[in-house]
Protein backbone atom coordinates (compact mmCIF):
# COMPACT_ATOMS: atom_id res chain seq x y z
CA UNK A 1 0.00 0.00 0.00
CA UNK A 2 3.06 2.50 1.21
CA UNK A 3 4.56 1.50 -2.29
CA UNK A 4 1.06 2.46 -4.48
CA UNK A 5 1.08 5.47 -2.52
CA UNK A 6 4.95 6.63 -3.20
CA UNK A 7 4.05 5.40 -6.90
CA UNK A 8 1.37 7.86 -7.35
CA UNK A 9 3.00 10.75 -5.73
CA UNK A 10 6.17 10.28 -7.70
CA UNK A 11 4.10 10.28 -10.96
CA UNK A 12 2.44 13.10 -10.15
CA UNK A 13 5.01 15.24 -8.83
CA UNK A 14 6.85 14.31 -12.32
CA UNK A 15 4.53 15.43 -14.14
CA UNK A 16 3.21 18.75 -12.39
CA UNK A 17 7.02 19.34 -12.95
CA UNK A 18 7.14 18.72 -16.32
CA UNK A 19 3.53 20.98 -16.85
CA UNK A 20 5.59 23.67 -15.04
CA UNK A 21 8.20 23.79 -17.24
CA UNK A 22 5.40 23.46 -19.92
CA UNK A 23 3.93 26.68 -18.65
CA UNK A 24 7.15 28.87 -19.42
CA UNK A 25 6.83 28.83 -23.53
CA UNK A 26 2.70 30.39 -22.54
CA UNK A 27 4.26 32.75 -20.60
CA UNK A 28 6.91 33.73 -23.46
CA UNK A 29 4.28 34.10 -25.89
CA UNK A 30 2.09 36.10 -22.95
CA UNK A 31 4.90 38.57 -22.36
CA UNK A 32 5.90 39.02 -26.10
CA UNK A 33 2.02 38.99 -26.89
CA UNK A 34 1.15 42.29 -24.26
CA UNK A 35 4.84 43.94 -25.44
CA UNK A 36 3.19 44.11 -28.71
CA UNK A 37 0.18 45.26 -27.73
CA UNK A 38 2.10 47.70 -25.48
CA UNK A 39 4.01 49.10 -28.68
CA UNK A 40 0.18 49.59 -30.72
CA UNK A 41 -0.30 51.41 -28.24
CA UNK A 42 2.48 53.71 -27.49
CA UNK A 43 2.38 54.23 -31.74
CA UNK A 44 -1.29 55.85 -30.97
CA UNK A 45 0.08 57.95 -28.45
CA UNK A 46 3.05 59.26 -30.08
CA UNK A 47 0.98 60.14 -33.16
CA UNK A 48 -1.99 61.31 -31.51
CA UNK A 49 -1.32 62.68 -28.34
CA UNK A 50 1.99 63.66 -28.83
CA UNK A 51 3.14 64.41 -25.17
CA UNK A 52 6.97 63.82 -23.77
CA UNK A 53 8.13 60.06 -23.73
CA UNK A 54 7.88 60.69 -19.82
CA UNK A 55 4.26 61.53 -19.74
CA UNK A 56 3.02 59.03 -21.88
CA UNK A 57 5.50 56.06 -20.28
CA UNK A 58 4.27 57.19 -16.62
CA UNK A 59 0.43 57.33 -18.31
CA UNK A 60 0.97 53.98 -19.81
CA UNK A 61 2.44 52.60 -17.30
CA UNK A 62 0.09 53.06 -15.00
CA UNK A 63 -2.87 51.86 -16.67
CA UNK A 64 -2.49 48.23 -15.92
CA UNK A 65 -0.48 45.76 -14.35
CA UNK A 66 1.58 43.95 -17.13
CA UNK A 67 4.91 42.76 -18.02
CA UNK A 68 5.55 45.65 -20.77
CA UNK A 69 3.55 48.79 -18.10
CA UNK A 70 6.31 47.49 -15.72
CA UNK A 71 9.06 48.19 -18.04
CA UNK A 72 7.50 51.99 -18.89
CA UNK A 73 7.14 52.81 -15.50
CA UNK A 74 10.44 51.53 -14.59
CA UNK A 75 11.57 54.19 -17.07
CA UNK A 76 9.34 56.89 -16.42
CA UNK A 77 10.55 56.86 -13.07
CA UNK A 78 14.03 56.60 -13.40
CA UNK A 79 13.59 59.40 -16.28
CA UNK A 80 12.34 61.95 -13.78
CA UNK A 81 15.29 61.04 -11.90
CA UNK A 82 17.13 63.14 -14.48
CA UNK A 83 18.25 59.45 -16.37
CA UNK A 84 18.69 59.63 -20.13
CA UNK A 85 16.06 58.08 -21.99
CA UNK A 86 18.66 55.09 -23.36
CA UNK A 87 19.82 54.18 -20.09
CA UNK A 88 16.57 54.54 -18.38
CA UNK A 89 15.25 51.97 -20.51
CA UNK A 90 17.91 49.68 -20.09
CA UNK A 91 17.80 49.87 -16.62
CA UNK A 92 13.86 49.20 -16.73
CA UNK A 93 14.30 46.58 -19.08
CA UNK A 94 17.12 44.97 -17.05
CA UNK A 95 14.43 44.59 -13.60
CA UNK A 96 11.24 43.78 -15.34
CA UNK A 97 13.06 40.66 -17.30
CA UNK A 98 15.01 39.00 -14.69
CA UNK A 99 12.15 36.75 -14.16
CA UNK A 100 10.80 36.80 -17.34
CA UNK A 101 11.56 34.24 -19.82
CA UNK A 102 12.07 35.66 -22.61
CA UNK A 103 15.25 34.83 -24.61
CA UNK A 104 18.01 36.61 -25.62
CA UNK A 105 16.70 37.04 -29.27
CA UNK A 106 13.73 38.86 -27.50
CA UNK A 107 15.70 40.51 -25.41
CA UNK A 108 17.86 42.60 -28.07
CA UNK A 109 14.37 43.52 -30.39
CA UNK A 110 13.08 45.22 -26.41
CA UNK A 111 16.86 46.95 -26.38
CA UNK A 112 16.80 47.69 -29.74
CA UNK A 113 13.62 49.85 -29.29
CA UNK A 114 14.96 51.78 -26.38
CA UNK A 115 17.95 52.61 -27.92
CA UNK A 116 16.11 54.44 -30.85
CA UNK A 117 13.43 55.74 -28.84
CA UNK A 118 13.01 59.07 -28.22
CA UNK A 119 15.90 60.41 -31.05
CA UNK A 120 13.97 60.98 -33.88
CA UNK A 121 10.80 62.80 -35.05
CA UNK A 122 7.14 61.46 -34.73
CA UNK A 123 7.44 60.23 -37.85
CA UNK A 124 10.51 58.15 -36.91
CA UNK A 125 9.18 56.81 -33.87
CA UNK A 126 6.48 55.36 -35.36
CA UNK A 127 8.26 53.94 -38.10
CA UNK A 128 10.46 52.49 -35.21
CA UNK A 129 7.45 51.04 -33.25
CA UNK A 130 6.15 49.76 -36.73
CA UNK A 131 9.15 47.60 -37.11
CA UNK A 132 9.54 46.75 -33.62
CA UNK A 133 6.16 45.41 -33.88
CA UNK A 134 7.19 43.15 -37.01
CA UNK A 135 9.80 41.91 -34.98
CA UNK A 136 7.70 41.06 -31.96
CA UNK A 137 5.15 38.99 -34.21
CA UNK A 138 7.90 36.56 -35.72
CA UNK A 139 9.18 36.31 -32.26
CA UNK A 140 5.45 35.32 -30.94
CA UNK A 141 5.36 32.85 -34.11
CA UNK A 142 8.41 31.17 -33.15
CA UNK A 143 6.91 30.96 -29.22
CA UNK A 144 3.59 29.52 -30.30
CA UNK A 145 5.67 26.99 -32.18
CA UNK A 146 7.63 26.17 -29.52
CA UNK A 147 4.88 26.11 -27.12
CA UNK A 148 3.12 23.37 -28.99
CA UNK A 149 6.06 21.44 -29.57
CA UNK A 150 8.24 21.52 -26.54
CA UNK A 151 5.31 22.46 -24.40
CA UNK A 152 3.64 19.14 -24.99
CA UNK A 153 6.71 17.41 -25.00
CA UNK A 154 7.68 18.93 -21.41
CA UNK A 155 4.44 17.60 -20.10
CA UNK A 156 4.62 14.57 -21.73
CA UNK A 157 8.21 13.87 -20.78
CA UNK A 158 7.34 14.41 -16.36
CA UNK A 159 4.63 12.06 -16.51
CA UNK A 160 6.29 9.81 -19.00
CA UNK A 161 9.31 9.75 -16.29
CA UNK A 162 7.48 9.82 -13.15
CA UNK A 163 5.71 6.23 -14.43
CA UNK A 164 9.05 4.60 -15.28
CA UNK A 165 10.67 5.24 -12.19
CA UNK A 166 7.33 4.02 -10.18
CA UNK A 167 7.32 1.37 -12.34
CA UNK A 168 11.17 0.40 -11.88
CA UNK A 169 9.78 1.14 -7.59
CA UNK A 170 7.51 -1.44 -7.97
Amino acid sequence: MFKMILCIMLVTACGAAGILKAQSFSQRVTELADLRDTCRILKTEISYMKDPLPVIFERLGNSRDSFACGILRSCSELMKERHDMQESWCCGVDMAVRNSTLTKEDKAVIYDLGNQLGKSNVRGQIDLLDMTNEKLAVQIKEAESLKKTKGKMYAGLGFSIGTVIAILLI
